[in-house]
């Protein structure tokens, strides 16, 4: 009865953790350096959930087009203002905004949380793949051995 309990929290915990993965992976957390903005992506994945635009810059903002766009597109473009180091607002900041995106950045970003998690799970994933190919090969040998 105590392992049938352990595993129904197990599962229970389970989906809860890949309940809110999938929720984080929909949203954008910004840290302004005052407040906290959320807002939703246009799709999911793990780039940009959450950032820290305290102390961007128009290069920054360059190298997160997707974010940038959809601040722009919620009309939430006072949130990059201090970026631009301007006081300009609305219409004017957005055309600001769309010609720093179409020239692209100037110097690499900075890597994000998100980018490093990023990057850990892609070695991961290709030393699992090591792993895979030596164990196959390993199956492979001993398979010769016995025949």
């Amino acid at each position: 009865m105590k392992k049938l309990k352990f595993l129904f929290r197990l599962f229970v915990f389970v989906l809860l953790i890949g309940g809110w993965s999938v929720a984080a992976s929909a949203l954008h957390i910004i840290w302004t350096g005052e407040k906290v903005k959320v807002l939703p992506k246009d799709r999911m994945g793990i780039r940009d959930t959450y950032v820290n635009i305290s102390d961007w810059k128009a290069d920054d903002v360059a190298a997160h087009p997707a974010l940038a766009k959809r601040l722009v597109a919620t009309g939430q473009t006072d949130v990059l203002a201090k970026a631009f180091g301007s006081l300009t607002h609305g219409d004017e900041l957005a055309k600001q905004i769309d010609e720093v995106i179409a020239r692209g950045p100037t110097t690499q970003p900075t890597p994000t949380v998100n980018d490093k998690v990023a990057d850990q799970l892609e070695s991961v994933t290709a030393k699992a793949e090591q792993v895979a190919d030596k164990a196959k090969q390993a199956v492979d040998h001993v398979k010769g051995a016995v025949q």
